[in-house]
């Protein structure tokens, strides 16, 4: 396995023990096109050459009477369309996967007028069909199934591989126990869609309310253009920025609760960073009704506490801060480490194996040799 990446995406890789006892795994930098940066939508010939240029770079070390298999973590629509050009056009046996996260929902917002950037963008890739060369990855089973409703033709080449949790860092979990004050923190980025601005209004309620009772934190970092002011209401002693991986969790840990007031408009197609790292650290959560969380909650039973709406957020978070029930909270630590469980790298490994030999009948079985595996980071 081959796995190409920008240099800070590799260095995230170099530091998990687990992976780099992996013999088999190579790291490779190789440089992000500038053009568009963070516009994942835009059709971008100068962006595509680059992509193109990244996968032949990439194909160059594998014997050419290997198979391959292009994984693709993240992808441009003219990634798609390099890669896919590259497994129709060659004499070499090459499939494609492609992950989708929030980038999936570029396929059913702004598409170009231009026809040809058109017939390449996301919403087309997602319902051409290629003889069976290039296949699509979601991260959660409802996602699969929204994507389905949208574009039904697209589940026939779309698979699910549930967002792994890091397992180095679940091994250091340990549950909290339920102290006053109460802590509950917004994890990540704090954007519009993850629901910022219903977090900081409970912030801002509880403070005048249960001041002693309920402490609200960010562990993270603003989105941009948000006014700091607006903080404010918060409980953090320390300006907002960027934070390292240990500096994110060591305040993670501290919390009681993890806050997901998810927005549908955006995490309906999209899985949840802020989820995984609440279940690896085995932090029980206060969600919003989205796909993704309901569900878990079905399938894993209570996680935490699932709301209807920002009301029902309130009340609940109100109803533990006054008369904490310790035994309800290990429950649903409880029902987290099942599902932490689920998601460790060696349960997904061999639920992967199934997932590429039923979509790519014969690659993993190609007469010459097992086939080379090429990840790229976009």
């Amino acid at each position: 396995m081959r796995v190409f990446a920008e240099a800070s995406h590799l260095r995230e890789l170099e530091s998990d023990p687990v992976l780099l006892k992996q013999k088999n795994v190579s790291l490779w930098v190789i440089p992000i096109s500038s053009q568009f940066l963070f516009r994942p939508h835009i059709v971008s010939v100068r962006r595509g050459l680059r992509e193109l240029w990244t996968l032949l770079r990439a194909l160059r070390d594998v014997p050419n009477q290997e198979a391959c298999l292009i994984m693709l973590l993240s992808a441009t629509p003219t990634a798609i369309f390099a890669a896919s050009m590259l497994a129709w056009l060659t004499r070499r046996r090459i499939r494609v996967q492609v992950g989708l996260h929030g980038n999936l929902n570029d396929a059913f917002g702004w598409r170009p007028r231009n026809p040809v950037a058109r017939a390449i963008d996301l919403h087309a890739a997602l319902t051409r069909r290629r003889g069976g060369r290039v296949r699509f990855l979601v991260l959660e089973n409802a996602i699969r199934t929204a994507l389905a409703e949208q574009i039904p033709t697209a589940a026939d080449i779309t698979d699910v591989l549930p967002l792994p949790i890091n397992q180095g860092e679940a091994e250091r979990a340990r549950p909290a126990r339920l102290t006053v004050p109460l802590r509950i923190g917004l994890v990540g980025q704090a954007t519009e869609a993850k629901g910022i601005t219903p977090f900081l209004a409970l912030a801002r309620g509880f403070r005048e309310t249960l001041p002693d009772a309920v402490n609200f934190h960010l562990i993270g970092h603003p989105g941009a253009g948000i006014d700091l002011s607006a903080f404010d209401v918060l409980h953090d002693t320390t300006p907002y920025g960027r934070l390292s991986r240990p500096e994110f969790l060591e305040q993670l840990q501290r919390l009681h609760y993890v806050c997901l007031p998810l927005q549908p408009v955006y995490y309906g197609l999209s899985a949840s960073g802020a989820l995984i790292d609440a279940i690896t650290w085995l932090k029980p959560i206060i969600a919003t009704r989205v796909p993704i969380i309901v569900d878990l909650f079905a399938r894993f039973g209570e996680i935490g506490i699932l709301c209807d709406d920002f009301d029902a957020m309130r009340i609940a978070i109100g109803s533990v801060a006054s008369s904490p029930d310790q035994a309800r909270y290990d429950l649903q630590v409880a029902n987290l480490r099942r599902l932490q469980a689920s998601r460790m790298p060696a349960i997904l490994a061999s639920n992967y194996r199934e997932t590429i030999e039923r979509g790519f009948p014969g690659l993993l079985t190609h007469p010459c040799r097992a086939p080379a595996q090429g990840v790229l980071h976009g």
